[in-house]
């Protein structure tokens, strides 16, 4: 088992066959059309607010400080999104991201290409092969929420779906496994679209990585698509207006605001 990625086996497989099997049953009319509104829901609340705001903005660059009850709320959302557990991602993201971004350590970067940097790199982080150090996220290793999070996301991330289908398998389907995919999927074209150059990638500030504003991944990334932004200024919870001073780069996760005072 040492030398199988569990977070790709165990995340983001099951999360993509689960999510096309989701996606078929709404097509064969298997689930009603409207629970693509708790599919909805699940996205604003794993998506925006358990990995956009918790794991980038609270934990990672620690715009604020909250009580552990919120911590565990959004501990609890993030492991939904089927991104892994929080000190994982915030060593990988503070440790090697940010200081390395675009070079060599930098081990999601598009330099080593478009696949590597959407899935590729998640399959060569295995527990005898793990270029990724928690050292970087020692102020969450000394939290006990944190590492019960970092020892049972894969149970919380599988065993919520699974309980809520003994109830109401559309539900299970709609609500969790279907925000999954949309999840692993979503941040990771984050990764590659947030460093490599296209169609509507831009710069408005020129940095020593590759970093990217995609003005798609902008909106409808939770702000993690004004990443050039992010690079340029990290502290900011705004990655948007606040940043470039551009009102139309909105950053979607302002609305979470009120919720962290």
């Amino acid at each position: 088992m040492k030398n199988i990625s569990k977070s790709f086996w165990f995340q983001f497989i099951p999360a993509i066959i689960l999510g096309f099997i989701t996606i078929a049953c709404f097509i064969l009319g298997l689930i009603p059309l409207y629970y693509l509104w708790f599919t909805f829901i699940m996205w604003i609340l794993a998506c925006g607010l358990g990995i956009a705001v918790g794991y980038h903005r609270v934990f990672s660059h620690k715009t604020h400080t909250l009580p552990k009850w919120k911590e565990n709320i959004l501990l609890f959302l993030g492991t939904l999104s089927g991104q892994g557990a929080s000190i994982f991602w915030v060593a990988l993201h503070r440790g090697y991201h940010h200081p390395h971004s675009d070079k060599e350590k930098d081990i999601h970067s598009p330099i080593y290409g478009k696949m590597n940097a959407f899935i590729g790199w998640q399959y060569k982080v295995t527990e005898a092969n793990n270029p990724v150090n928690i050292k970087y996220a020692v102020d969450l290793l000394r939290k006990p929420n944190h590492v019960w999070f970092h020892h049972h996301h894969l149970k919380v991330l599988w065993g919520v779906p699974l309980v809520i289908a003994l109830l109401n398998w559309q539900l299970a389907l709609s609500a969790f496994c279907l925000v999954a995919m949309i999840g692993v999927v979503q941040d990771n074209l984050v990764n590659v679209y947030g460093h490599s150059k296209g169609l509507i990638g831009y710069r408005n500030f020129e940095l020593d990585d590759n970093s990217q504003n995609n003005m798609f991944l902008g909106y409808f990334a939770w702000g993690q698509g004004w990443h050039n932004n992010h690079h340029h200024d990290p502290k900011s919870f705004d990655f948007g207006t606040s940043v470039s001073g551009k009102w139309w780069e909105y950053d979607p996760c302002r609305i979470f605001l009120p919720l962290l005072h």
